[in-house]
């Protein structure tokens, strides 16, 4: 029984240390359409699990006959943290509608030694970097979003509304309404943004604040007005407690560069147990691609207990910055979902969005987890020593 403990403590500070499969960044390239443009684009490739490994290129989408792969495989050896390919495009002169064209350049780790041509079969895990290209509108068309941040102080609420001018004309005038619906549906606030003018194609963002008058579920629409039109996007969100919260966020001896632990608090607020919960965080790049997504894995929470979830992030290939991002925790098939944003610097990450500004100590050599790893392993020395030496001298009776 005591190997068993032995095995199981091992087997947990391994997991620490484990980041998985390859990676790519960015997650995605946006380019405004210009007839005949030809460009040469980027990416890096991530060996998160530092093996070799062989990685196939492959292209899809309705962009796919004017993208070129630089090179169709490339090996990896052990030490190869990453690795930068680039691919080239070039448009037509024309397109036959408006909006969004894609192409898709999928990465795929096969087995190793495969050959040059033909269909790479087998594949293991594949990641995906995105070509946007975004051809305007004739006239003044307008692409907008609606998110909400819980300030986590009292009941209030951040509402951002990011909006683009995808025509090929300028708007004079915009402006956003946001409409603040309860749980009835009887609307019980208007709140009123700013004007001003936005050029083609020129992208900008309205910042409203909210106090609920109680904890609830409530309905937000933003009407955003611009020279006589209007678009709608609503949201459905939550002011005050849940049934699983987040109480606080420790990242500790982050460095830039390396894999940022996140220890995340979990409060389960239900009257009963929840059974298989796991935290997803979600990063997104300046363009609202996804920039990364990694996991914990899963736990048992306990009625009105807490609960420490674990998960990593690699930032090998990070830069200094702010981030959007989603934090995630998933039990059976529902989700609670809260909008983060992430300001890292050399050697700190600071999160906003959860309970205000959660976080963090700056990094450190010697810091809470190396005394309870040397800790653990002080015990494991000692199960070792009592099993040797005190079964020897219980033989020799």
């Amino acid at each position: 029984m005591k190997f068993k403990n032995i095995l199981l403590v091992l087997l947990i500070i391994i997991s620490l240390q484990s980041v998985f499969a390859i990676g790519i960044t960015p997650g995605r390239t946006t380019i405004n359409f210009e007839p005949g443009l030809h460009k040469e684009v980027s990416f890096t490739v991530l060996n998160s699990e530092n093996k070799e490994m062989t990685v196939a290129f492959n292209v899809r989408g309705e962009l796919k006959d004017y993208v070129v792969l630089s090179q169709v495989k490339a090996d990896f050896s052990s030490a190869e943290v990453s690795k930068e390919f680039s691919y080239s495009f070039d448009l037509p002169l024309s397109f036959d509608k408006p909006g969004t064209y894609e192409a898709e350049i999928i990465a795929l780790e096969v087995p190793i030694g495969v050959g040059e041509k033909g269909t790479f079969m087998g594949a293991i895990v594949s990641v995906i970097t995105q070509l946007h290209v975004y051809v305007p509108y004739p006239d003044k068309y307008v692409e907008a979003k609606l998110k909400v941040v819980e300030s986590g102080e009292g009941w209030n609420a951040l509402f951002f509304v990011p909006v683009t001018n995808r025509g090929e004309q300028d708007i004079s005038n915009i402006e956003t309404d946001l409409e603040i619906y309860d749980n009835s549906g009887l609307k019980i606030e208007t709140l009123e943004s700013v004007s001003f003018a936005l050029k083609s194609l020129e992208k900008t963002e309205f910042i409203l604040e909210w106090t609920a008058p109680s904890a609830g579920t409530y309905r937000a629409v933003a009407k955003i007005k611009y020279d006589g039109e209007i678009k709608e996007e609503e949201i459905e969100f939550n002011v005050g407690e849940m049934a699983l919260e987040v109480v606080e966020i420790k990242i500790e001896g982050f460095v830039l560069g390396g894999v940022a632990k996140f220890d995340v608090l979990v409060e389960n607020r239900w009257s009963s147990d929840l059974d298989d919960v796991y935290l997803n965080i979600v990063i997104y790049d300046s363009e609202g691609g996804i920039f990364t997504d990694f996991k914990s894995q899963t736990y048992d929470l306990s009625s009105l207990a807490n609960q420490r979830m674990i998960a990593y992030w690699d930032t090998a290939v990070v830069k200094k910055g702010l981030y959007d991002g989603k934090l995630i925790l998933k039990y059976g098939e529902k989700a609670i979902e809260k909008n983060i944003q992430l300001e890292v610097s050399n050697n700190e990450i600071k999160v906003f969005g959860i309970t205000g500004q959660v976080i963090s100590n700056k990094s450190g050599k010697f810091n809470l987890n190396n005394i309870l790893i040397i800790l653990v392993v002080i015990l494991i020395l000692g199960n070792i020593f009592w099993f040797i030496v005190v079964k020897r001298l219980m033989k020799r009776k």
